[in-house]
């Protein structure tokens, strides 16, 4: 199944399914998609077929700043956990 590429845009947050980690998308160049851990760090390249819209559920465990209303605003779902 292929992303979206909406889900690629920066400041999107995904879930990199390789990893178990989530990341905000810094860039996506060639085949890559560029994320950074939420409260900044070192930057890693994700494979845009392991990448996915991280949930509300997700965003929060990893300590995203606000998850509830970023993942409205890109997409992901929001605080009545509409889709």
């Amino acid at each position: 199944m292929e992303q979206s590429k909406a889900a690629y845009r920066p400041g999107a947050w995904l879930t990199d399914t390789r990893r178990g980690k989530v990341g905000q998308v810094m860039e996506h160049q060639g085949p890559w998609v560029w994320l950074r851990p939420p409260g900044g760090g070192r930057e890693w390249e994700a494979e845009p077929g392991r990448v996915r819209p991280a949930t509300l559920e997700e965003r929060e465990r990893a300590g995203v700043p606000g998850g509830s209303s970023v993942g409205a605003r890109y997409g992901t779902g929001s605080r009545r956990g509409d889709a």
